[in-house]
């Protein structure tokens, strides 16, 4: 859960980031490099999110034995 909303917050503000730089050529030298590292934790959060294990339920043991028998 917390992966998804560094997902969306990153890359809402790396857009928000890069188009507020294309109109405004003052603070461009800080925006671009912001909104580069912003997107690149958008991708790393995203592949985190891809990687990220989840555990197989556990399998029951069933005693069968009676029913084997049946067919020896």
């Amino acid at each position: 859960m917390v992966l998804s909303w560094v997902k969306i917050i990153s890359f809402y503000a790396g857009v928000i980031l890069l188009v507020w730089s294309y109109f405004d050529s003052s603070i461009r030298e800080i925006c671009v490099p912001v909104a580069i590292v912003s997107i690149m934790l958008m991708l790393v959060t995203h592949l985190m999110d891809q990687l990220k294990v989840t555990e197989a339920p556990e399998e029951e043991v069933v005693d069968n034995s009676e029913h084997l028998q049946k067919y020896r």
